[in-house]
């Protein structure tokens, strides 16, 4: 089979900065990644991502991993000096993201992390080990 490459691809090859293997492999390499149900877990991955790529979000998952405790959303109010309904958003999105899991104790909604690698991440990535 024949590749079609770019121009830019071509030049590449010309120079010697790469080579034809490595385009083949690049290529195999994405084909592999394009199959339906990899495509859904690439999907998904995109959505968790874009719920956690949010500054307040972080912060509170951030929050949640050092206390390590169920905590009220009054505190993260308190905490965040943002609004109850402000924060009830956010935790209501992490908590679809499936990061949160909530709890009702008489009329007080609790929330408490789930483990996820999504929180590792971002304990490297911020905090730098902390």
């Amino acid at each position: 089979m024949k590749l079609e490459l770019s121009k830019p691809v071509l030049r590449l090859l010309d120079e010697g900065l790469c080579s034809s293997s490595d385009v083949r492999d690049a290529i195999s390499e994405a084909e592999q990644l394009s199959t339906p149900e990899l495509l859904k877990k690439i999907r998904d991955a995109e959505r968790l991502l874009g719920m956690v790529g949010e500054s307040n979000r972080i912060k509170i998952l951030l929050i949640f991993s050092k206390s390590q405790r169920e905590m009220c959303v009054c505190e993260l109010e308190a905490a965040l000096k943002l609004p109850q309904p402000t924060i009830s958003h956010h935790l209501s999105l992490l908590e679809q993201s499936d990061l949160l899991q909530r709890s009702k104790k008489g009329r007080w909604v609790f929330y408490k992390l789930k483990s996820s690698p999504i929180i590792d991440l971002l304990r490297e990535v911020v905090l730098e080990g902390e």
